[in-house]
């Protein structure tokens, strides 16, 4: 019998809807990318918040070249402008 090889699954919720996110952590421009597919303009600046995350970070905001732990039910809001 074949053992099935269990993966590690999050719900997140990206600006109200859930997203199924399969790794531990996610980065700054993993969570911009869900929300808003690439490419981006280079006048294009995006605010990442979240909330409900496990104890270690349970809310805060990311900025370019950070990540955080995830937790099943975090929730992330990005907010995007455009410096044109």
């Amino acid at each position: 019998m074949m053992e099935a090889k269990e993966e590690k699954k999050f719900e997140i919720i990206v600006d109200g809807t859930k997203k199924p996110w399969m790794e531990d952590r996610i980065s700054y421009w993993q969570v911009v990318d869900l929300r808003y597919p690439p490419p981006h303009k280079d006048t294009e600046l995006f605010t990442v918040q979240y909330s409900r995350g496990p104890k270690e970070n349970p809310q805060g905001t990311l900025v370019n070249g950070e990540s955080v732990e995830v937790k099943n039910g975090m929730v992330f809001d990005v907010t995007r402008t455009d410096k044109s």
